[in-house]
């Protein structure tokens, strides 16, 4: 190894701890900027998750008349699945219905004595259809709606999701501004600091470089400490942002279980999977903040 760069380091480390008041100011502003950035990856994987669930629950459910010959009903099915915007058809007889109904009420006594009054099987046969896109339902809906088929149709019942959908989106959007706004804020901030910090370190090292200089120092070997300290910053930043963002998660856990629980996500598991990716992209994004704002510092500072 470089016998210079490892000088540099060691004088890296040392600036960092002769200064440890102003360290850990920067290190702490670096911090909020890193989990406010995590904040919002938080909310984008959530919001994305329970769209994706809501779009998934969607679906055209079309009850048959009684007493319509089989053959009309596989017709109609038929006709839909060719439809580009139609992912699939199920059929669902009113005998399969009436099981999944007396097992959905197995529990409920009087909704089954009332079955066994009624003697027949009060449900039809019917046709659910799931579309490739949320926004394909309308072509769907103008084709179910058809008078030719409104002959064998009892009646339709289709849920608009994609009102909730417009407005989880809405929510999601309003919520990524404002952290995009907060995090601009702390990115800011952080370069201000990291820049006085520098600022600080070139004033408090005076000396040292002065001699360093008459001793035939040259200008990168000067220059590399000051560098690698902007990055203990971002190390020691991304650090322990994720150790505060991991005591966070276990924190809000439970909370986060009870609401997700429905939408099969879990927020440490999604991060334990993209981690690697993750920690080493807001690694990087705050290692290059860091040493630019190092650089212009450096340039205006360090007259070498």
């Amino acid at each position: 190894m470089n016998y210079s760069f490892v000088r540099a380091v060691n004088f890296a480390f040392k600036d960092f701890w002769r200064n440890i008041w102003l360290s850990l100011v920067t290190v702490t502003v670096l911090i909020l900027a890193i989990l406010s950035v995590n904040v919002l990856i938080s909310l984008n994987a959530i919001s994305d998750k329970v769209i994706g669930s809501v779009q998934e629950k969607v679906d055209i459910s079309i009850f048959i008349k009684p007493d319509i010959e089989q053959i009309e009903v596989a017709n109609l099915q038929s006709r839909l699945q060719k439809m580009s915007e139609v992912k699939e058809v199920i059929f669902i007889s009113k005998n399969d219905a009436l099981e999944d109904f007396k097992k959905k009420h197995q529990d409920e006594v009087r909704i089954l004595e009332a079955l066994k009054e009624v003697e027949k099987n009060p449900l039809v046969d019917s046709l659910i259809i799931k579309a490739n896109d949320i926004t394909e339902y309308k072509n769907i809906l103008n084709f179910v709606n058809l008078d030719e088929n409104q002959e064998i149709i009892k009646y339709q019942n289709y849920t608009d999701h994609e009102k909730i959908i417009s407005r989880v989106n809405s929510i999601s959007e309003k919520v990524e501004q404002v952290g995009i706004g907060i995090t601009a804020i702390f990115v800011l901030i952080s370069i201000l600091i990291v820049f006085n910090a520098i600022r600080v370190m070139v004033y408090t090292r005076r000396e040292e470089i002065s001699v360093m200089r008459l001793v035939g120092a040259s200008s990168s070997f000067i220059r590399l400490p000051f560098l690698l300290e902007s990055i203990l910053y971002a190390i020691f930043a991304c650090v322990i942002a994720f150790v505060l963002l991991y005591a966070i998660f276990g924190a809000i856990g439970p909370y986060l279980s009870v609401f997700l629980e429905s939408y099969n996500f879990n927020l440490i598991e999604y991060y334990n999977s993209n981690f690697i990716v993750i920690f080493a992209a807001e690694l990087a994004i705050a290692a290059i903040l860091s040493i630019l704002s190092s650089a212009v510092a450096i340039s205006r500072y360090l007259k070498i």
